[in-house]
């Protein structure tokens, strides 16, 4: 027995993502004061005073405002937090010259930016929860123009939505911005999570100060298999195949070399995600090595000048299309 589980470790050990180091102890309390997962730090777009979320920060829209702002609801990644599209928020933000029509409106998964028991007893069918809760909120103030913006498992959870028809009784989103998407997750160990989770539970990935306050450092076992779960779902629906709801096109853009999502998932969504008449969504291969490459701040390594411009013509690219006219009109 004491060979097998410490076989099982080596192969944790060789087989999981580069950036997370397994260790034997759990971090007591006193350890994670200063991280998301204990008591001190909570994602503050969770307050509503934050205004985060354009259905707080724009109550009672004029009838100007519900036919021209452009609405980019942006989801976050497993584990992390708001914090993760603040660079397009402020990039975007309501005094932006250049774009005055879009507005971002930054959710927080279920389960997350909260404590660490918060996230181990979440589910993803939870972590979903708030996307559709602010985008039926915006709908229902009569925003007429509402696209997404999302980043990994955010990614995910919005291909779970539009393959299950969650958006046939909603108005069609207009744009669908994908980052980094996760289907196949580089580090196969994730397959193997039922077998290796009491190992892989509670792996401490540390980051620097600002990114374990904006970022589980922990990753509970139960939230693994969620994760796992959640992917599975996904990808057999691309297998299978499906459409984007008539009106709602599609922006797909992969780092080449990623250390948490398989450049293979992009194949996979240019396959399987199709446009509501059969063509092909836009999806493209760009050359990073950062996953989720649009979120520079708070990085280990400061970022190249090529990492700063492809994230620069990536926003202007999404926000151009949000404020441009729909396809359906």
């Amino acid at each position: 027995m004491r060979f097998r589980v410490c076989l099982l470790a080596a192969l944790a050990a060789a087989l999981w993502l580069p950036s997370c180091q397994l260790v034997e102890t759990k971090c007591d309390l006193e350890c994670q004061d200063e991280w998301l997962d204990g008591i001190k730090f909570n994602d503050p777009c969770l307050d509503s005073a934050s205004k985060c979320l354009v259905s707080e920060r724009i109550p009672s829209p004029s009838d100007p405002d519900k036919d021209s702002l452009r609405i980019i609801i942006a989801v976050h990644g497993f584990t992390a937090t708001s914090f993760e599209w603040g660079e397009f928020a402020a990039f975007a933000s309501d005094t932006s010259p250049d774009y005055p029509q879009v507005r971002v409106s930054r959710v927080v998964l279920g389960g997350h930016g909260r404590d660490l028991d918060d996230f181990r007893s979440s589910t993803w069918e939870g972590w979903g929860k708030p996307i559709l809760a602010e985008y039926d909120s915006l709908a229902k103030m009569g925003f007429k123009h509402i696209s997404f913006a999302c980043s990994s498992t955010g990614c995910a959870l919005l291909m779970q939505y539009l393959s299950a028809g969650d958006f046939k009784k909603r108005p069609a989103p207009e744009w669908i911005f994908m980052i980094d998407p996760i289907v196949v997750p580089t580090a196969k160990i994730l397959s193997l999570v039922d077998a290796l989770g009491p190992i892989l539970g509670n792996s401490p990935n540390k980051g620097d100060s600002i990114e374990n306050q904006n970022w589980y450092v922990n990753r509970p076992e139960e939230t693994l298999k969620q994760l796992y779960s959640l992917i599975n779902v996904v990808k057999n629906r691309l297998e299978d195949g499906f459409r984007l709801p008539e009106g709602t096109q599609a922006m797909v853009r992969k780092s080449k070399h990623d250390n948490s999502a398989d450049p293979v998932g992009a194949l996979m969504i240019y396959k399987g995600m199709r446009e509501s008449d059969g063509g092909h969504v836009d999806v493209q291969l760009v050359d990073s090595r950062l996953h989720v490459f649009t979120r520079l701040a708070a990085r280990s390594s400061a970022p190249s000048s090529a990492d700063s411009a492809l994230q620069l013509t990536t926003f202007r690219e999404m926000a151009e299309r949000a404020a441009a006219d729909p396809v359906r009109d």
